[in-house]
């Protein structure tokens, strides 16, 4: 069968293309068969918060099986785009449509087949490596690691659909183009691309717009929507800023006569310039898959450094128990010695109800609870202060202490239209009132008639009990109490619970940032070495020429580093552009997880930066190696 002999040749030929795409497939197939094979894992469904680690593998599965179609029909595209000259070929050759697309359909058959083998047996052995990370990032080692027939089944009807879907779009590219152009479609010049100033304006002002929502994001209840319209605007407004953004750029550069006419700039430019209609939405595409893992590692990575900080902020005692009466301390000594617990550092507050609202920048409280509040405001008075911290501090009727955990100052506030004179700032221990998202700020006035006020008149009572005994007394001893009190998870808290919630919630969502962030780092190199590839194969004619006319071997390496350069750096300032804007939305959403700390957020966004920029060049290194080697062969 000549199609089949046709079908072996053509994959020979591009073995360096098509060898990467069945490295790149089968990669996608193995995290796949990951998510599937740690969604029907029994250990990890009923460990502790097992549902809430379910649902994040569900989201990280369908999120990197949507990269993986994307990313597939790119590539694909790319594959079939390169094959134009050789289909054109055989056409001309007596090859009619249905041949066509029977070669076309034994390459899918192949590429399924090769990328499904290697990409099950990498998941295979894998599974076994995200099962370590897995246990340690939940700190749960009781997890195994269970291998079932099914999965990899289901991986391989999953893929065997998308291999279809690429074959059905193979097909109907072969019908709406006539099978003789496609010859003269491989080797068409393209034009100089005009500037589209309205799409470049209209780019900069849907960018700024979603860059002024991120600064602007406030950790209250609207943060949220307010941060993905945020991202959906920087999504619109950087792909418009590349397609008309790029072509101004060099054509600016191009008006540059001091610039533009030396060898290296004037390859360059005139080259990409002629191509950039192309080259834009690449360009955009990997900006903002640059963007996404960077803005995925720094909060999952940050969520998981600052968990500590997190469970001592929520949880300062081994008990945070919220009760509008003051605690029976009979009752709970009685529990105590009935589980061999020991009670050992106590603390009582009497505080007011707390008030929802938000503080402005001039210490005016709006009470109310709307998608503005931000913040849970409660007051206590100085007598119980003074007890609890062991002072003899003195205040007005005026004046007030504040426990503001998000670190704001204030010189003066004013609520319910009374002013009020900060006269320091101290550090009650008093946790997260109910575990809400709203920021806690704790207020400590002269007396009860101050502090109902400020507040409410409804009075609670915060209790805070750090235990000692083995981990299974403590356990039954929290367990019993909560019982006996009858009290739900937002007015009783127990530190290891919190412990173990935080670390499955964060545990896993690093776990799913970091396949996501694998998948991303997959689709953005292969997108860069093909885009370089076409760029190479059309190159080779244009370097043919100009070194037949007195180019040197070195001007042509020259060219070749400056324009790949130049291609390179712009998705990467991009991406770091994005991500130093998203930062302030950032820290805003991981204020309502209740982590404040700023400067982690920072470290851990330069790190990721850094880490992402060194396998960013490694990517530039080789893929100026494949242009030139592409170049040179023409030569």
């Amino acid at each position: 069968m000549i199609q089949f002999r046709l079908a072996k040749a053509d994959i020979k030929h591009n073995w360096q293309q098509v060898g990467l795409f069945i490295l790149a497939s089968s990669l996608m197939i193995a995290i796949n068969y990951i998510f599937l094979n740690l969604l029907a894992n029994d250990d990890v469904s009923k460990s502790n918060y097992g549902q809430v680690i379910v649902e994040l593998l569900k989201m990280g599965k369908n999120f990197t099986l949507i990269v993986a179609v994307f990313f597939m029909l790119y590539a694909n595209s790319f594959l079939l785009r390169q094959r134009d000259h050789e289909l054109g070929l055989y056409n001309m050759l007596g090859m009619t449509k249905n041949n066509l697309r029977q070669l076309l359909l034994l390459e899918k058959v192949f590429l399924y087949i090769v990328s499904s083998i290697v990409g099950l047996i990498l998941g295979s052995t894998f599974i076994k490596l995200a099962f370590i990370i897995l246990q340690n990032l939940l700190n749960n080692k009781q997890l195994q690691e269970q291998f079932s027939v099914t999965q990899l089944g289901q991986s391989a009807i999953i893929f065997g659909v998308v291999f279809i879907a690429l074959y059905i779009f193979d097909c109907w590219r072969l019908r709406k183009l006539k099978p003789a152009a496609l010859w003269q479609q491989a080797v068409q010049a393209e034009k100089e691309p005009q500037a589209k100033r309205l799409l470049g304006i209209g780019g900069l002002l849907v960018l700024g717009c979603g860059y002024w929502i991120a600064v602007k994001t406030k950790p209250n209840m609207a943060g949220t929507s307010h941060f993905m319209l945020a991202v959906i605007l920087v999504v619109i407004g950087t792909y418009a800023v590349f397609m008309a953004g790029s072509i101004l750029l060099l054509q600016y550069l191009k008006r540059k006569r001091s610039f533009y006419y030396q060898p290296r700039n004037f390859i360059g430019i005139s080259g990409m310039l002629y191509r950039m209609k192309q080259n834009a939405a690449g360009l955009a595409t990997i900006c903002i898959l640059c963007t996404t893992i960077l803005v995925t590692l720094t909060a999952s990575i940050s969520l998981v450094a600052g968990q500590k900080r997190l469970i001592s902020f929520w949880n300062p005692y081994d008990l945070m128990i919220t009760t509008k009466q003051p605690l029976d301390t009979a009752t709970v000594d009685q529990l105590a010695q009935k589980n061999q617990v020991t009670l050992k550092q106590q603390q009582q507050l009497k505080i007011t109800s707390p008030l929802y609202g938000v503080f402005n920048k001039n210490g005016h409280f709006k009470n109310g609870m709307t998608a503005d509040a931000s913040i849970s405001l409660s007051v206590l008075t100085l007598k119980d202060f003074n007890r609890i911290q062991h002072q003899k501090i003195k205040l007005k009727p005026n004046q007030v202490l504040i426990d503001n955990a998000t670190g704001q100052r204030f010189a003066k506030l004013n609520i319910k239209n009374k002013n009020y004179q900060v006269k320091g700032y101290v550090n009650l221990k008093a946790g997260n009132l109910y575990h809400s998202i709203f920021q806690p700020v704790f207020l400590v006035t002269a007396d009860a008639k101050v502090a109902q006020q400020i507040g409410t008149s409804q009075w609670l009572y915060q209790s805070g009990i750090n235990l000692s005994g083995s981990a299974k007394h403590r356990r039954q001893f929290a367990t019993q109490l909560q019982q006996q009190l009858k009290l739900d998870n937002g007015s009783f808290s127990y530190r290891n619970e919190i412990q173990q919630l935080l670390q499955g919630i964060f545990g896993s969502l690093l776990f799913v940032g970091i396949l996501i962030s694998f998948a991303l780092a997959i689709a953005t190199a292969l997108i860069i070495y093909y885009k370089q590839s076409a760029e190479g194969l059309a190159d080779q004619q244009r370097f043919k020429t100009m070194q037949q006319v007195g180019l040197s071997k070195a001007e042509s390496r020259q060219a070749i580093y400056s324009q790949v350069l130049l291609v390179f750096m712009l998705p990467i300032i991009g991406a770091v552009i994005n991500t130093g804007f998203a930062l302030p939305a950032l820290r805003s959403v991981l204020k309502i997880f209740s982590l404040y700390d700023g400067g982690l957020l920072l470290r851990v966004c330069a790190m990721t930066v850094a880490a992402l920029l060194i396998g960013y060049l490694l990517v530039y290194g080789l893929t100026t190696k494949v242009y030139q080697q592409l170049v040179n062969r023409g030569n």
